[in-house]
């Protein structure tokens, strides 16, 4: 075993490995955000514990039940609600897409399937698609970037075994029509679900802040499952993934019994089995201990830097931002030179970026300063003004 002199020089040694990371005071393009001191403090007393191994740990799955009751009431799930926490938005949406194939292969008797995506779809909806055998049938968007439901409406056949919308998608922010899409999934019987993984822990909390919230989640009568994620906006330790389903009638369908293990009547949910707890236990902390305050303050500020970068954005003559933020996501453009030339020199600055088709991203989160955005104004400014 290691003395404590060996593990500080392991320690000091690791820093120096990865000090040329980026820092969270110049990553703008993340959806992720560092945690509390609190989340950060338990990620490293509790590593041990399992929650695949649910006979050994009841007392953690406890907690993570508590963590799913408190998501599910924040998405107006039903009685009856089926639900697990994931290592994030990525297994948590193939999960949904698993479910859709089963549950529609075995009430239509669908050989293959297809399932149809807008084009704003995460990446994991296409890795999802792939494990599963589904053939992809993608939808236009609208001028909204949001899905165009006419269009997606054209795209059902009797192959297609279920639909996707998006709560806050990973572009604009846009959420789709769900309330348009749950009434397409009842008129052909279609499974349903939302990926929210982005926009799970921001839109039920627009009403508190004066702000219009959609209908996106359960009070749609035919929403099948929800994606939400945790460690995002809520700022909890990775990786914090959980889905919500309507009823057992969907879970039924891809639940696996685990006998090997001290409970031999275990049943998984889940692709991962052995699944680290401390992000579930951070998650409580935070709940319920912190409660609806921590998560509205954090949203309040989020969309309130939004609109303060925004505005400095479109102080400089040299930009056009892209489109109205529907949440706290930005793009922009410069009609100086091209957007990867722009990213290139803002990352020679430090500062980190996503480069899309037709804009650059800003991903607005609670770690972002007043003091560094202005940094952030300063240096673009500087690098328009000699590229121009």
């Amino acid at each position: 075993m290691e003395s404590i002199k060996d593990i500080e020089k392991i320690l000091q040694e690791i820093s120096k490995t990865i000090e040329d990371d980026a820092s969270y005071e110049q990553i703008m393009s993340s959806m992720c955000t560092p945690p509390p001191k609190i989340a950060r403090e338990i990620a490293g007393l509790f590593a041990e514990k399992n929650l695949g191994d649910p006979g050994l740990f009841p007392q953690t799955i406890r907690l993570e039940k508590e963590v799913l009751e408190t998501l599910a009431s924040f998405l107006h799930a039903p009685k009856g609600w089926i639900g697990t926490t994931t290592s994030g938005g990525s297994e948590s949406n193939l999960l949904g897409c698993w479910a859709a194939r089963n549950w529609s292969q075995k009430k239509k008797e669908i050989e293959k399937g297809k399932i149809i995506f807008p084009m704003s779809a995460h990446v994991s909806f296409e890795k999802a698609a792939d494990i599963l055998g589904l053939q992809i049938v993608w939808a236009p968007l609208n001028d909204n970037y949001q899905v165009n439901i006419e269009k997606l409406n054209e795209l059902i056949n009797p192959d297609t075994v279920g639909l996707v919308g998006i709560a806050g998608t990973t572009g604009t922010g846009a959420c789709d029509n769900i309330q348009a899409l749950n009434d397409l999934a009842e008129d052909h019987e279609l499974y349903l679900h939302v990926d929210a993984a982005h926009g799970g822990m921001i839109l039920p909390f627009l009403d508190k802040l004066g702000l219009e919230s959609p209908i996106f989640d359960f009070r749609n009568s035919n929403v099948s499952s929800i994606t939400i994620d945790t460690h995002k906006i809520f700022g909890n330790i990775i990786p914090g993934g959980s889905i919500i389903f309507r009823s057992k009638e969907f879970t039924n369908t891809i639940k696996k019994k685990v006998e090997y293990l001290a409970d031999s009547n275990t049943e998984q949910l889940t692709i991962t089995g052995t699944r680290p707890a401390t992000p579930v236990i951070a998650a409580w902390v935070l709940l319920k201990k912190f409660g609806e305050d921590y998560i509205l303050s954090r949203v309040k500020y989020s969309l309130d830097m939004t609109s303060y970068i925004v505005q400095r954005l479109q102080e400089i003559p040299e930009i056009i931002v892209s489109f109205e933020p529907p949440l706290n996501i930005i793009g922009f453009t410069t009609n100086v030179m091209t957007n990867q030339e722009l990213v290139e020199q803002l990352q020679q600055k430090g500062w980190q970026l996503s480069l899309y088709a037709h804009w650059i991203r800003i991903v607005v989160m609670p770690h972002m300063t007043k003091k560094a955005i202005n940094h952030f104004i300063l240096d673009l400014r500087t690098i328009l003004k000699e590229g121009a």
